[in-house]
């Protein structure tokens, strides 16, 4: 099973690139998080995207925004008939914020897509491929090179970057605009899972919650996400836990049991595989920085 924390190195920088990929190979995909805020643009494929308790299907034009820290997953379903191309760009908030102080509207609407829960995240911006192109190639073309770590370059990118996005999302991003569709069986699942995750016997109490038996509703989560129900659960408890141990003073063994883990020696593991560090060196590497 993999879930956990992705770090992104921007070594200083505001933005990491990575060019436009395509493949026809099956990729692995896992439950993670990032410190930043990713943006991901899908030029063609199939599967699903699972962020904010919601699931989404993968197609040509989406574009989404994964805020910083936020579970999510993306799992395409890749054939040599039906191959999977995007690109992917990681933004560290917190610079670009600065770089986008002079202009007030658009730094207001990065820091929406950043940090708002009400916000809709997922754009199909089929109709405005060409001018997303143009945005993509036009910064592609240095990304890699000195000049594309200038200020001047990135702040333009950002700025064309969010007048496109701009077109297709309503100007008053008004939740009555949005474009409403009948919830998945999976999101009704992660939503019951955000207030029960730290419960034992999770699935058992599930299936009663949905009235449907234990086998179907984890066939359901697997048919809608592409992943196992204890994969999601797994992250959601992991990701909890992070947070406990930079944020309170409680005992490794109090947070494990508080997350859901019913033996502090398997949340240690779990742990240690998500983050590469125990839990108590987690816990002290966080206090010594002063987080």
């Amino acid at each position: 099973m993999e879930v956990g924390f992705e770090s992104v190195p921007f070594q200083g920088k505001p933005v990491v690139w990575t060019d436009r990929h395509r493949t026809s190979q099956s990729n692995s995909s896992f439950y993670h998080w990032h410190q930043c805020c990713e943006i991901l643009i899908v030029f063609e494929g199939t599967g699903t995207v699972v962020m904010n308790n919601k699931t989404y299907s993968i197609k040509k034009g989406m574009l989404f925004v994964f805020q910083p820290f936020e579970i999510h997953k993306v799992f395409a379903k890749v054939t040599h008939e039906c191959p999977y191309e995007r690109a992917v760009i990681h933004i560290n908030h917190s610079l670009m914020d600065q770089y986008l102080k002079e202009y007030p509207r658009r730094r207001a609407w990065f820091d929406r897509l950043c940090h708002s829960s009400e916000i809709e995240r997922a754009f199909d911006f089929s109709r405005e491929m060409n001018l997303f192109n143009y945005c993509l190639e036009d910064y592609g073309s240095i990304a890699h090179k000195e000049q594309g770590d200038s200020q001047e370059e990135i702040t333009v990118f950002i700025l064309q970057f969010l007048s496109a996005m701009a077109r297709v999302f309503p100007k008053n991003q008004l939740e009555s605009t949005l474009t409403r569709r009948k919830k998945e069986h999976s999101e009704l699942i992660m939503q019951w899972l955000d207030e029960h995750y730290m419960e034992s016997d999770i699935l058992n109490k599930l299936a009663d919650h949905l009235h449907f038996t234990r086998s179907y509703v984890s066939r359901l989560f697997k048919k809608e996400t592409g992943s196992n129900l204890s994969e999601y659960l797994a992250a959601k408890r992991i990701k909890v836990a992070a947070h406990l141990l930079e944020t309170t003073f409680l005992p490794v063994e109090v947070i494990s049991h508080h997350v859901g883990f019913q033996n502090v020696s398997h949340f240690i593991s779990c742990f240690k595989k998500t983050y590469e560090i125990t839990p108590l060196k987690y816990k002290l590497k966080q206090k010594k920085n002063g987080l």
